[in-house]
């Protein structure tokens, strides 16, 4: 008798009827802590946007998907987030995290989100099916003595709730970065990481164009600094936040602070004082036209340039609904994107077509990487929908 293989799995969206079994899997895979209330809850939350696996009947992988609203090339578009990818050891290397993705992609499609964000544990995992690593910042363990002087008392002292002092510069800064969270919707408070009580040793200064929120707390004696936060978004901001954290010389040891991946002092210092165990970005175009639409033909100081449209032809096996001919033509508020049977002006693997359009690289990088062929003006035209801004995404807005 031939051998009828391992029996076929059953995907669907869970139901309160799953979280037993979607907590043992999570218990399984991270040896998550305990079921307190709040842990009940929170994954009681996530069980409509979470797409399982099962096979006889058992819960064998899952996928959940958090939706938020994020800045992408100086525009505010809907995106989601893949979290608490899991299968139990013994249903692994079975295909079930492929098509399960691939159903959280639809899902995302269908409410209008044309990206999607992930923190892997093996980038070359995700990148075979289309996700591209895209740098956000680099961070940094150093003296305070190593960081730039700045000018001192600009910022003012911020205290009360977090977002009423911070959310205003936070969104100016937010604005010129691609991937920043909005911080507006989304399924948690990231201001609550900046909130604390009296003698906590938590630190918030702002002006209109800058912030930054810092904790001092003692390591082995020492009196340490951690920047939770940071932003600003001219070069007054920037000189004004250096001066902020200047102010704590000779009062600290050490700084330890996730800086901007393009910021000078990231290049300046990275060699010897690059700290590890901070998430990289891993990004997804999860649908050309969602994706492409809010992407307008401006300069980083919103000024309209005129770009020609194009024919680009989008390789991505695996969502086909992107694989494709496009015709793009953008606009000063816009791209106009439509299926098209013309032959192509260039053509750029997705993970490519990410790459530029975030402008975490260049038409020389994709071609490099070999994700990206033809015309050299029709590349520099999806890289100027880029708006001249780069990624950035603090730590406190991980998912």
């Amino acid at each position: 008798m031939s051998d009828p293989g391992p029996p076929a799995a059953l995907d669907r969206t869970l139901t309160p009827d799953d979280l037993d079994a979607y907590l043992r899997l999570r218990e399984t895979t991270f040896g998550y802590p305990g079921r307190t209330d709040e842990v009940v809850a929170a994954f009681t939350a996530r069980l409509p946007r979470t797409h399982g696996a099962f096979v006889a009947g058992e819960l064998a992988s899952a996928v959940t998907r958090h939706d938020y609203r994020v800045h992408v090339a100086g525009s505010i578009v809907a995106a989601n987030g893949f979290g608490a990818i899991s299968t139990a050891p013994e249903h692994r290397r079975s295909g079930h995290v492929a098509r399960l993705m691939r159903a959280a992609l639809t899902a995302g499609r269908d409410a209008g989100q044309g990206w999607n964000l992930l923190y892997p544990f093996d980038a070359a995992f995700y990148a075979r099916y289309g996700w591209v690593s895209v740098p956000t910042g680099v961070l940094l363990e150093l003296p305070p003595e190593r960081l730039p002087a700045g000018t001192p008392r600009r910022l003012r002292r911020v205290d009360g709730p977090a977002a009423a002092g911070l959310a205003a510069p936070y969104a100016r800064a937010a604005a010129t970065r691609t991937f920043a969270d909005t911080r507006i919707g989304g399924p948690w408070d990231a201001w609550e990481n900046l909130d604390g009580a009296p003698g906590e040793g938590l630190l918030r200064y702002a002006s209109d164009d800058a912030f930054v929120a810092l904790r001092l707390r003692y390591v082995d004696g020492e009196p340490h600094m951690e920047v939770l936060d940071l932003g600003w978004s001219d070069a007054a901001g920037r000189d004004a936040v250096w001066g902020a954290l200047a102010a704590f010389r000779g009062h600290v040891a050490r700084v330890r602070i996730h800086v901007p991946w393009d910021d000078p002092v990231a290049l300046d210092r990275v060699r010897g004082h690059a700290g590890t165990g901070h998430p990289g970005l891993m990004a997804r175009v999860a649908d050309v036209p969602l994706a492409l639409a809010p992407l307008r033909a401006v300069a980083d100081d919103d000024a309209p340039l005129d770009l020609p449209p194009l024919h680009l032809r989008v390789v991505d096996p695996y969502a086909a609904w992107n694989d494709g001919v496009w015709r793009l033509e953008p606009g000063p508020t816009g791209t106009t994107v439509t299926p098209s049977r013309s032959a192509p002006d260039a053509t750029l693997d997705v993970r490519g077509l990410a790459l530029l359009v975030s402008g975490a690289g260049a038409p020389l990088d994709a071609r490099r990487a070999g994700w990206a062929d033809g015309g050299g003006r029709a590349l520099a035209t999806v890289a100027a929908l880029s708006g001249g801004r780069r990624p950035y995404r603090s730590l406190i807005d991980a998912f």
